[in-house]
């Protein structure tokens, strides 16, 4: 029988903590002070990040293998960084290959985890954490949880606590609590129409007591991060929150529904992570600390079309099929079937500082045998193109290796998104007002990528442009000596991975690739806003030829180089 967490022997304790090194123990007179963080890196694997601060995960990976991992990450406009993104299926996912009546992926704690996320008797926890339901979200007319506060062991059936978008007209966001098998189950305690909720950042907070009968508390709160408005909030200081013969209570965050017709497949951010089980400040909001404090500017797009290879080289898509963008790299056997597409801003409108820039466009898969397709977006110096005149015969050139990548991961229509700050920024420093991409799929298709046009009549490419604030004061130089002697490798030369560090001296867009000795990007390690001090990436080339290559860091549009050798 396990004991509880406050009747362990001190040495049990001093082992549960020193398992993981994602928190900070202050081990003197005053009380241990700990937390469990996790935000989406952009990175490596979304599944790595998630396992490297503790939490499991429950997947459908096994029933639908095709696909890949069911989260991703993805940079995201809102947040102005990397978020983790969470796939679910209607039809090919089902609850890890047990369940075929509902579809589960949820990251949780569990054994495990650090003790901050494993809840004893009596113990009061602090979560926070910020999810986004896509503007089309559809709940199931059964269930569907986005969150869970569940027992381990003992009577762990049904969840004590649950927020539950609900099926109906007009739709709901319930808080949902259960007392188990025996008596006191309180049902929907909260709700809230969803719409609010829908296309929005939304924080969770919650703060809950583990204890039995009306010993228990809890205090729920969900805000629209954009303007800190409360969508939903409830308190009960008197609540059944413990189950007969359980161990502990532990978090689960993810998309768990119930299979009806009525479902999508559908994707569900989250991010931003913050576990303890010491005190509220140790995860505090961060509402009112506009990551975009200057704004931002939306620019459609001058002109934009498709080209076709083979019979159709000659043809003006933007003119005879204005109204639509594809993107497509045949397989062996389907002739004059590749196909491109170009896009061009005037960037004349743009002024004061830019601090991030995000190529946005609406794109689906045509085929269901098509999942996660990369593209990506190069830069095309040629700006004198127009959407009526371009062909295959005559569409100009394109850059080597792409700038950014995006993967479309379905058939399901969404925004995707390609971070281009590092270009724009050039541009514009270089007195440059237009700019043009080209997008272009990576790997062979059954069938098309469709995009939307400036012509389609709705979503619409744009280049999303960030502005510092003008009060603001940026940096006028960047110390390149400085980053320079800190930008490092080891092992160097190494044969499986190696771990690149550097420093900044402010804040500010920081892409870090690897190339190989041809010039072609094999790897992107960081691309994002990054803070001042030390930052720590890992070259993972387990899977590329030995031989040189170039590590490019790239900081506010400066760039400096390292080689290195994998033997």
């Amino acid at each position: 029988m396990k004991l509880p967490y406050s009747k362990m022997q001190p040495l049990h304790i001093l082992r549960q903590l020193v398992i993981t090194s994602t928190f900070t123990l202050l081990l003197f007179k005053g009380p241990v002070m700990a937390q469990v963080t996790l935000s989406a890196t952009g990175s490596g694997t979304a599944y790595d990040v998630i396992d490297s601060k503790g939490f499991g995960n429950e997947n459908p990976d096994c029933k639908h293998p095709s696909f890949g991992p069911h989260v991703t990450q993805a940079f995201d406009n809102a947040l102005n960084k990397y978020v983790f993104v969470f796939h679910s299926h209607a039809i090919d996912d089902d609850d890890r290959c047990t369940n075929e009546d509902r579809v589960r992926m949820e990251i949780k704690g569990g054994s495990g985890s650090p003790a901050d996320m494993q809840h004893t008797q009596g113990q009061t926890a602090y979560y926070r954490w910020k999810f986004k339901l896509d503007a089309g979200f559809i709940p199931s007319s059964r269930f569907t949880h986005i969150f869970q506060i569940k027992a381990i062991d003992g009577d762990d059936g049904a969840p004590l606590i649950t927020i539950t978008p609900r099926a109906g007209n007009p739709q709901k966001m319930q808080i949902i609590h259960s007392s188990g098998e025996g008596s006191g189950s309180l049902g929907t305690v909260k709700e809230a129409d969803l719409a609010p909720f829908k296309g929005n950042w939304v924080e969770a907070y919650v703060k809950y007591k583990s204890s039995d009968g009306s010993g228990g508390t809890l205090e729920l709160t969900l805000k629209r991060v954009s303007d800190g408005v409360t969508l939903l909030t409830y308190t009960n200081n008197s609540l059944d929150m413990w189950r007969t013969g359980a161990s502990y209570n532990r978090g689960k965050w993810g998309v768990y529904r119930g299979k009806d017709a009525v479902l999508r497949d559908e994707q569900v951010r989250f991010n931003d992570f913050c576990i303890t089980e010491s005190s509220a400040s140790l995860c505090p909001s961060s509402i009112g600390t506009n990551p975009n404090p200057g704004g931002t500017i939306n620019l459609n797009a001058q002109h934009d079309a498709y080209v076709r290879d083979g019979s159709n080289a000659g043809t003006t898509f933007g003119s005879t099929d204005a109204a639509s963008l594809v993107t497509k790299v045949a397989p062996a056997g389907q002739a004059n079937n590749n196909r491109e597409s170009y896009l061009l801003f005037d960037l004349g409108s743009v002024t004061g500082t830019v601090t991030g820039a995000t190529l946005k466009v609406n794109g689906h898969t045509e085929d269901t045998r098509d999942v996660n397709i990369v593209v990506g977006a190069y830069t095309v110096s040629n700006t004198s193109w127009t959407e009526n005149a371009i062909t295959w015969n005559n569409k100009p050139a394109s850059a080597s290796s792409a700038l950014a990548t995006a993967t479309v991961t379905d058939a399901t229509a969404r925004y995707y998104n390609w971070n281009v700050f590092s270009y724009i920024q050039s541009e514009l420093a270089a007195g440059r007002t237009k700019v043009s991409f080209v997008l272009k799929n990576q790997q062979e298709t059954q069938g098309r990528l469709l995009w939307n046009s400036k012509e389609t009549g709705s979503n619409a490419p744009q280049l999303t442009i960030t502005l510092a604030s003008s009060a603001r004061q940026e940096p006028t130089t960047i110390t390149l000596p400085a980053i320079n002697s800190a930008f490092n490798s080891f092992p160097n030369p190494f044969r499986e991975s190696s771990t690149i560090t550097f420093s900044l001296p402010a804040a500010g867009h920081t892409q870090l690739a690897a190339f190989d000795i041809t010039g072609k990007q094999v790897a992107v390690l960081v691309n994002g806003i990054l803070q001042t001090g030390n930052h720590k990436a890992v070259f993972n080339a387990s899977h590329l030829a030995s031989g040189l290559y170039t590590l490019k860091l790239t900081y506010n549009g400066k760039t400096v180089t390292r080689k290195l050798l994998k033997e």
